[in-house]
């Protein structure tokens, strides 16, 4: 697992730096309208879509074809790619941390009221998306994917507005929210680990 992250690494070395400076304009420019705090949502969000494009680099590559004959298997070079999404996605989210810190520092105003609405998207928004996104990656095209990937996060963004509505409380819907988004991850894992390898990848 450990050489297939370092493989997926040396695929986005190049692009890191650019998705980071894009998230750093957006996410600057919005807190400017919103607050801070919206570095929390969008730096997860960017990281995990940087993820996803290993996938699809990996299929013009004709990876998935070999990872068949590889001693690792193509379930754990799946595996590698939720692995991936799920340590960039965290990631993001401490980066999000930071910069929302930093960016209510300078702009000298805490919104504390959001800080638990924004914290609880950044962790479930990205989460939601993947268990979607990881397996549409794997059996659409890119064209195709990008479009659930747009569909997935205004859901993602329902389902909570949803939660707070049921529960009449913003804390406890945040935290069912994060709760039902891991359980969601970890299912696609399981079972696109389980049912992908008996697909032809291409």
């Amino acid at each position: 697992m450990k050489g297939l992250l370092r493989k997926d690494f040396y695929l986005i070395r190049a692009t890191l730096p650019l998705a980071c400076l894009a998230m750093l304009v957006a996410g600057g420019c919005l807190s400017v309208l919103v607050s801070a705090n919206v570095f929390l949502v969008i730096a997860p969000v960017v990281l995990g879509l940087v993820a996803l494009t290993t996938v699809n680099i990996d299929r013009h590559d004709g990876w998935n074809r070999l990872a068949a004959t590889l001693p690792c298997g193509p379930a754990r070079a799946i595996g590698g790619k939720y692995l991936l999404y799920l340590l960039l996605s965290l990631g993001g989210v401490l980066l999000g941390l930071l910069l929302a810190v930093a960016g209510s520092a300078l702009l000298r105003g805490w919104g504390g009221e959001t800080f638990g609405i924004f914290f609880a998207i950044g962790l479930a928004l990205p989460l939601l998306s993947g268990a979607v996104g990881l397996p549409a990656a794997f059996l659409l095209g890119e064209d195709k994917n990008m479009l659930v990937m747009m569909f997935s996060y205004p859901l993602a963004s329902a389902l909570f507005v949803a939660l707070v509505l049921a529960i009449d409380a913003v804390l406890p819907a945040a935290l069912v929210l994060i709760g039902c988004s891991a359980a969601a991850y970890a299912t696609s894992w399981l079972l696109a680990a389980r049912l992908l390898p008996r697909r032809d990848l291409r």
